[in-house]
């Protein structure tokens, strides 16, 4: 569950060296993934008292939460749901505690649409594109966003190991935990996996995990933010197809993002950006952002690099206790919208394991098969 070289690099780095301290016997809670959602319930638990240890299969930043546009959006994909619809409270809620700064700018976000109006933002192949509505959200580094909430959950004694695949989960009281050919039990464990959430648990057919494309540009002459109409450095995406997402990087640099590549056999590690197919749709996506507007003609790219992300057709994410092993809850499934909603989503799982409370309909699974045993 590695993040291969060939997914490219991102412009995000995530400052924070980590020592390997021997793996625990037992914990209370086991959190696998050290994304924002995992981290978020590690930090919320063990500040609460819980002895947590969190599994990273390879190194802080390598999965979605290091690799995403740092688009920072309210609710789902699919709308606000209920105990879903405050994600940016929560998200400053917890940068308030932690006095964490990830240079979060709240500007709002455009949603974009293809039209045949006149004037307008910018032409996007044989159609023009327009601004349909702003909505609440803006931007973040999530690198520094990572490297705060990690400082914070060790901060308050969780217990954190990167290169610590976990392989299987198998029942009884408490679950056990196979990493790096150890067993270690927990009471309680949260898979914050995401895209790789199938490589551990299966979730059934309506579980789709990709690559997202995206290139950042090289710092790009002065003025040309406004020439493009980003003056108000929000950032955007377009509510019909074909898809296209970006955002203001810095001073002078843009994100740009659109496409995803898929693995026949559901494993987003087998992708690789060097390959014909995805090759030329990042060519395709070069072409497109630099036909946006005359601007933009020569516009350099810096890097470009694949994000993983996971969906389901109702667009809901994944929010719920395993049929046949009741201690593991699973998250993920944001289809785009996880920067914030994975925060929320934190608090929302730790407070189920703190209080035993139940967790929101919306992220039920329908189950195809139960096992005692899994991985």
């Amino acid at each position: 569950m590695s993040q291969p070289a060939a997914w490219g690099e991102s412009p995000w780095r995530v400052a924070l060296e980590l020592e390997r301290p021997p793996l625990p016997a037992h914990c209370e809670v086991a959190v696998v993934g050290a994304g924002f959602t995992g981290l978020t319930a590690a930090y919320t638990l063990a500040r609460r008292g819980a002895n947590v240890a969190v599994f990273e299969a390879a190194e802080l930043g390598s999965g979605a939460s290091g690799r995403t546009g740092g688009i920072v959006l309210e609710g789902s994909a699919d709308g606000p749901l209920p105990e879903s619809d405050a994600c940016i409270p929560a998200l400053q809620r917890i940068l308030d505690e932690t006095a964490l700064d990830c240079d979060l700018e709240l500007p709002g976000c455009w949603e974009l649409r293809h039209s045949e109006r006149d004037t307008p933002l910018w032409r996007d192949g044989e159609r023009n594109l327009h601004v349909h509505e702003s909505v609440p959200g803006g931007t973040l580094d999530p690198g520094k966003l990572l490297a705060g909430l990690a400082t914070a959950a060790l901060d308050a004694k969780t217990r954190l190991y990167e290169s610590a695949a976990v392989t299987q989960i198998a029942g009884g009281g408490p679950l056990v935990l196979r990493v790096c050919d150890q067993d270690v039990r927990a009471d309680h464990v949260v898979l914050g996996l995401n895209a790789y959430t199938s490589s551990v648990v299966s979730v059934g057919e309506d579980f789709h995990p990709a690559l997202t494309l995206a290139m950042s540009t090289e710092p790009l002459a002065p003025g040309t933010l406004d020439a493009i109409g980003l003056e108000a450095r929000r950032p955007f995406y377009t509510i019909d197809l074909p898809y296209l997402w970006g955002r203001p990087l810095g001073e002078d640099r843009l994100i740009f993002g659109g496409g995803l590549a898929f693995d026949v056999s559901k494993r987003v590690d087998r992708i690789d950006l060097r390959s014909q197919e995805v090759a030329l749709s990042l060519a395709r996506l070069e072409d497109r952002v630099r036909a946006l507007h005359p601007a933009l003609a020569q516009v350099r790219i810096r890097e470009r690099w694949g994000g993983p992300v996971a969906f389901r057709a109702n667009r809901r994410p994944i929010l719920c206790r395993h049929p046949s092993l009741p201690g593991l809850i699973l998250s993920g499934a944001y289809a785009g919208h996880g920067v914030a909603l994975s925060v929320r989503v934190g608090e929302i799982l730790a407070s189920a394991i703190l209080t035993d409370r139940a967790l929101p309909g919306w992220g039920e699974v329908d189950w195809v098969s139960e096992s005692r045993e899994i991985g």
